[in-house]
């Protein structure tokens, strides 16, 4: 009987595990050149399909990543969790990983085209496309992003800590702005210094092909932002902010240094917005012009319920740019805290977990802090509200 059982009970782990296993193949169509010796041509797609199984972990923890080129790697497997997953139709495994092609550079280098597509009604769905370079090493193939192949050309210059890589002239002004926000967030944030690698692009699809992400459905007519990676304390940023006179976002700057410290996870994004508005601006406007834009919201609405609001997420500004009030409120408590007793006491608000409904997390928080209560919240917001104008 016991026999039985178990034969049973490893029947069933068997087919799970080969049903995982096949989920995360990747699927090879009719006439694709692959390598003509047996086992190169083995050894590449078994490799291929570890790397894809382990997509969705740390890029650290991915046994088919050249580790040499983890930073960069890493910032391209972000791109690639999840890909298969369509949360519309609620389906774990809708996109299918296809290989497009497989072109050998020499006998143990390969440049292999990868994509993600669904067939919903008969009509096939295009979520990425991407290119990612492949080296033999022993029996394995070990995958990498091709960021340092397509930038090999590149100048760089190193200020501080951070190398600058630019195609031909580096605009000191930015990076200077640059190393000025790193210094004021790290010293907030207690983050010591580390090494950082800065890519300056011209637009953000550019950032995406040099990585290795030739399309993502995700990212369709973006053309501002960055891709960024953290890995053995060194930071890699690839820049795609044209529009920002300084060529970064100070806003997400906040965002990815935050994250540094605390988990994503107990991070009440109201007041990470709020520290970021404060902090970096928004969307282009800057902590002051963000605090004029509220001022003719305030002389429009007197008698507004700022508790009401807060917990609503109300938008005092619309259109393309909309600032909300609640991330406004946070930075006027966020700052006031800051100045009686250091940024410090700013954390535990920051790390008081995820906005819920009702925000008790956060109002406990904030008594807990500054001893106000959530009945007197109204009262507090207005007397900020005064001194802000003052």
């Amino acid at each position: 009987m016991n026999s039985t059982r178990n034969w049973l009970i490893t029947t069933v782990i068997l087919i799970n595990f080969i049903s995982r296993a096949h989920s995360q193949s990747v699927i090879i169509p009719k006439g694709i050149v692959l390598p003509k010796d047996s086992l190169v041509r083995e050894r590449l797609i078994r490799s291929l399909n570890g790397f894809l199984a382990q997509a969705d972990q740390p890029a650290i923890k991915n046994e088919y990543i050249l580790k040499t080129e983890l930073l960069a790697t890493s910032a391209l497997l972000d791109e690639m969790k999840g890909m298969r997953q369509n949360i519309t139709l609620k389906d774990n495994d809708f996109y299918k990983c296809y290989l497009g092609n497989a072109v050998p550079l020499d006998d143990n280098n390969f440049i292999l085209q990868l994509s993600y597509i669904g067939i919903n009604e008969n009509t096939p769905l295009l979520r990425g496309n991407y290119s990612i370079m492949a080296r033999q090493i022993n029996n394995n193939f070990y995958f990498y992003s091709p960021l340092k192949q397509n930038t090999a050309h590149w100048k760089s210059q190193k200020i501080n800590n951070t190398t600058y890589y630019f195609k031909d002239t580096l605009y000191t002004s930015c990076a200077d702005a640059f190393e000025k926000h790193l210094d004021l967030y790290n010293k907030k944030l207690n983050i010591p210094s580390s090494v950082a690698d800065f890519y300056y692009c011209d637009n953000f699809t550019e950032v995406l092909q040099l990585v290795g992400v030739d399309y993502k459905y995700n990212y369709n007519g973006i053309k501002n932002n960055q891709l960024v990676s953290r890995e053995n304390n060194t930071d890699l940023l690839v820049n795609g902010w044209t529009s920002n006179p300084q060529r970064f976002d100070p806003h997400d700057m906040w965002h990815d240094r935050l994250r540094i410290v605390l988990d994503k996870d107990v991070i009440n994004r109201p007041v990470d917005e709020g520290c970021a508005y404060l902090y970096g601006g928004s969307w282009g406007y800057t902590w002051t012009e963000i605090l004029s834009i509220f001022k003719t919201y305030i002389n429009n609405n007197p008698n507004a319920n700022w508790q009401s609001q807060y917990m609503d997420l109300k938008n005092f500004s619309e259109g393309s740019k909309p600032l909300k009030v609640a991330y406004v409120l946070n930075a006027l408590i966020v700052q006031e805290i800051e100045k009686k007793k250091g940024f410090p006491a700013v954390l535990p608000l920051l790390s008081c977990g995820k906005k819920e409904d009702g925000d008790a997390n956060y109002f406990a928080a904030l008594e807990k802090i500054t001893g106000v209560k959530k009945e007197g919240f109204n009262q507090y917001i207005t007397k900020l509200i005064k001194a802000a104008y003052l």
